[in-house]
């Protein structure tokens, strides 16, 4: 049985919430694997026929992805998303 809240829902913590450290060492990852790349912020997201605030809320951790959009972004940046994910792991072992 699922169990209502109390406060209406208030006292949940959100996924985006639990996930916030996360998103900010996949930002990392990403923004190292761009740099490795050669690449600026805007040449990734013109690439990816996106606005540029949007791959600087990924970099920020502000925005999560989901897998395509990681693969996308990888992708754009001529990178290996398999070989972004193991640095990603490598990372958050640390």
């Amino acid at each position: 049985m699922h169990r209502k809240s109390p406060h209406g829902g208030r006292d949940r913590i959100s996924t985006k919430a639990k996930l916030a450290d996360e998103l900010v060492v996949l930002g990392n990852v990403l923004v190292r694997a761009r740099e490795r790349a050669g690449l600026k912020q805007s040449e990734v997201a013109a690439r990816l026929a996106l606005p540029a605030s949007y791959l600087s809320k990924v970099e920020n951790g502000t925005r999560r992805l989901d897998v395509i959009e990681f693969i996308r972004i990888a992708q754009a940046m001529d990178s290996d998303p398999a070989e972004i994910i193991r640095e990603l792991r490598k990372e958050l072992r640390k």
